[in-house]
């Protein structure tokens, strides 16, 4: 077997490349398709939103607030161009994304695994990213991220190959850019890569070299971020994107205590268990044994990887499972090298079988996962599943209503945090907060933001209002001026036309209501038209 000084394997022939490609595909769509409907969750919704205000020349972060950076809007535009339902369209993307994020998964592990395993890697990833526990069937944006962190991996292990070959640096900085402009926290995998070039690199003219690939590799990454810049300069919009992307997400992550985040983090990692246990603990036996085997390259490189993916994951604090999508690629590749080498034990070293076995092993509690929600769920009941305590079945018969009580050109209200509210129904919202949560929380400013958002909402003069208050808004420590003004405000000019009331636990009803009718028990929300 040819290797090079970073463990580069003899490539698999084109005819067995595309047979591994279209495998991988085929898994992506087979473990996907049966979920493209599920209603979208809160996130997706704001992305849609957004999309969709973008086909009409308004911009993000100057026209609707928002705090994730702006990649993930474009995306969401290209797939609500596509033609079909939009729910689907997004959830569509993601496919395309995972199975992409597979493949390149695959060559990377080529560079220390036989074909046999790199594809076992590759498809445990695409097993892992559709978990639905792990919030895998949404169109979040560590889904689209991770395609061009991993390329970024494979672009630098070229690079530390060809040391003169500038343009593999330069590449390499421009995929982490991109990586970054789906999410702030990508931005690790620069430090990391930097710090693991000389370990990559020959020894001759190794801090020449490493100096280059550090230059190279940031003007790449700096390029992806003036473009973004220039964009939104010459759209009147830079101020925002730093105010929302940048330094609103340091008071964000600076919000949360120690205790809350412990016990955030507790409660994720239990529910992730159900399908990752297994990998764990073969990630354990792969850490050990590139120990054993004396892989220190290969060690540091997926050791760091999953490290920086880990202070990633903690950054904010809240541990949302679909924020650990960031680890699912170094521990992939971790633990399917642990499986590798549990295989080559010298009790059954000579035997076909431990490799398929330790394989399915892997597979067992993902597939286990998946089966109920490819076979027993309804999109309604998967999305109760995956959201206990959120509503967002009963947002697509919502928002309908809205449409109904509503003209296009009419604005609407949101008390609450559910812009897809606002895109299922088309409807433009009276306020730049789409949703609530930058205005509650120890921010600066907060208290003049409210004042603006109460401002923007008498301007609008919204045609009808949503009530669908978010616990988080009332916490003892946030500023409470924009409640009181919004239930004066909704008491004053609007009356009830429909209620969403508790049924149990993880289903709602909608109640049409009598106007100037008491709110029932149970009472949730509320959809409310003007007097």
């Amino acid at each position: 077997m040819i290797e090079s000084a970073t463990g580069l394997r003899r490539r698999p022939s084109a005819r067995q490349t595309i047979l591994v490609v279209a495998g991988l595909i085929l898994i992506a769509a087979a473990v996907r398709i049966p979920l493209l409907g599920i209603p979208l969750e809160r996130d997706e919704g704001e992305y849609a939103y957004i999309a969709w205000r973008l086909g009409h020349n308004e911009l993000p972060y100057r026209d609707w607030v928002d705090q994730k950076p702006p990649a993930v809007f474009w995306t969401y535009r290209a797939a609500l161009a596509l033609p079909f339902d939009p729910v689907r369209a997004v959830h569509l993307a993601a496919l395309v994304f995972s199975a992409a994020s597979s493949c390149a998964l695959f060559f990377l592990a080529l560079r220390f695994m036989n074909r046999f395993w790199a594809l076992v890697a590759a498809a445990l990833l695409t097993l892992l990213s559709a978990d639905p526990f792990a919030q895998g069937t949404a169109a979040n944006t560590e889904v689209f991220m991770l395609l061009p962190l991993i390329l970024s991996q494979i672009a630098f292990l070229k690079a530390a190959d060809n040391p003169r070959n500038v343009l593999l640096m330069i590449v390499c900085g421009a995929l982490t850019g991109i990586a970054i402009a789906f999410k702030q926290v990508a931005a690790l995998n620069w430090f990391l890569l930097i710090a693991l070039y000389p370990v990559f690199v020959a020894a001759e003219k190794r801090r020449r070299n490493s100096l280059a690939f550090a230059s190279w590799s940031a003007g790449g990454l700096f390029a992806i971020a003036g473009i973004i810049g220039l964009y939104f300069w010459t759209r009147h919009g830079l101020g925002e994107l730093v105010g929302n992307v940048f330094t609103h997400n340091l008071e964000y992550i600076g919000a949360m205590t120690w205790s809350d985040r412990l016990q955030f983090c507790s409660g994720t990692l239990t529910r992730l268990a159900r399908t990752e246990a297994l990998v764990w603990i073969f990630s354990a036996a792969g850490l050990i044994a590139l120990i054993v085997a004396r892989k220190g390259k290969w060690f540091a490189f997926l050791a760091g990887w999953l490290f920086t993916s880990i202070i990633g994951v903690s950054a904010s604090g809240y541990f949302f499972p679909h924020y650990f999508q960031q680890l699912l690629p170094p521990l992939a590749l971790i633990s399917v090298f642990g499986a590798q080498r549990l295989s080559e034990l010298r009790p059954w070293k000579t035997s076909w079988i431990p490799g398929p076995l330790f394989s399915l092993l892997l597979a067992l509690l993902p597939l286990k996962t998946i089966w109920l929600f490819w076979f027993s769920y309804t999109p309604a009941d998967a999305v109760r599943a995956i959201y206990p305590g959120n509503f967002f079945a009963e947002m697509p018969a919502f928002a309908a209503r809205i449409a109904q009580v509503t003209s296009s050109e009419q604005r609407v209200f949101v008390f609450g945090a559910e812009p897809e509210l606002l895109f299922y129904a088309q409807r433009v919202s009276a306020t730049r907060y789409i949703f609530l949560f930058p205005l509650y929380g120890p921010y600066r400013n907060a208290h003049e933001k409210q004042i603006a958002a109460a401002d923007e909402i008498q301007r609008a003069a919204p045609a009808a209002a949503v009530y669908v208050p978010n616990d988080l808004f009332f916490n003892p420590a946030s500023d409470q001026y924009f409640t009181e003004w919004s239930l004066s405000y909704l008491e004053q000019h609007f009356y009830p036309d429909t209620w969403l009331i508790k049924e149990s636990p993880t289903v709602a009803q909608l109640v049409r209501a009598e106007r100037d009718s008491p709110a029932p028990e149970r009472f949730l929300g509320a959809i409310l038209v003007k007097k």
